[in-house]
């Protein structure tokens, strides 16, 4: 598997040699094109690859001197090729044990993008932006919790990154989202679910794979689509622990919110993850 920067420096992948040598014959790569090996950190060009030397010839750069950024469709296809299938309980489980041993980061990272996000809604002025604003804080929020799944020492202030690293494709992302999800609520009901369970993973690749919000909305729908009855068993699971949790005089919540988030991005991780 490969991984490839776009036309827009962004990172791709993975990809199979044939999807790269079709790009090739379909002029989207080319012999200057950087490359990558699935679990290598050096980028290549493509021409210096021996399995694709045949492939590519060593013409002028193009103009801007990378190919055209690829479609979510060709990103989706190659994610389909390597993700593994999500199982709720093993998302649930692994969750947990991520909570439990970091309660001080899941737990205090949770709460404090919950009440920032009351506090920003309870403003005159800067309420009227939480719809903008509450996605950037979900995207720092799945940053700091794909950072620790990953091994990594992420810090609570890192949540803040969403602001940073992609305030605008969050923002509108989380907007573009949710007026979609509404109007299919309006509609019919069904598609709304639909597309609420298809976009689950949009945020999370925004801010972990640098995608436009468009792109990521839409590599989220596809992929999900092909284990949608399972991300909706594990969103259902979620919910009715959240409710319990309500229950509890909402103390339980204070341990369900972080292990949804969890287990969403381990589920995240088993899709779209470096592993």
């Amino acid at each position: 598997m490969y991984f490839l920067i776009g036309g827009d420096g962004r990172e791709y992948g993975p990809f199979t040699a044939e999807q790269i040598r079709e790009w090739v014959a379909q002029g989207r790569a080319n012999a200057h094109s950087r490359i990558r090996r699935d679990g290598d950190s050096v980028w290549q060009a493509l021409q210096d690859v021996t399995e694709f030397s045949d492939a590519v010839s060593v013409p002028p750069p193009p103009p801007g001197g990378a190919p055209p950024p690829l479609s979510a469709e060709t990103i989706a296809a190659g994610y389909l090729e390597k993700a593994t299938p999500i199982d709720i309980a093993s998302c649930i489980s692994r969750a947990w044990t991520l909570v439990r041993d970091n309660p001080g980061l899941t737990i205090g990272t949770t709460l404090l993008m919950m009440i920032v996000s009351f506090g920003l809604s309870a403003l005159p002025v800067v309420g009227l932006l939480g719809f903008f604003i509450n996605p950037v804080l979900l995207g720092g929020l799945a940053y700091v919790f794909t950072r620790r799944i990953r091994g990594e020492t992420p810090q609570v202030g890192d949540a803040f990154n969403g602001f940073t690293l992609a305030f605008l494709q969050l923002g509108l992302g989380g907007l573009v989202s949710m007026l979609l999800i509404s109007v299919g609520l309006l509609l019919c009901v069904l598609p709304g679910i639909y597309l609420a369970i298809g976009y689950t993973f949009a945020l999370p690749l925004i801010i972990d794979k640098k995608y436009d919000f468009w792109t990521a909305m839409e590599v989220s729908r596809r992929v999900v689509h092909r284990q949608w009855w399972t991300m909706f068993g594990l969103a259902l699971v979620l919910f009715l622990l959240n409710m319990i949790g309500l229950l509890a005089c909402l103390v339980g919540c204070i341990v369900t919110a972080p292990l949804t988030v969890a287990a969403i991005q381990y589920a995240y991780e088993d899709v779209f993850g470096r592993r």
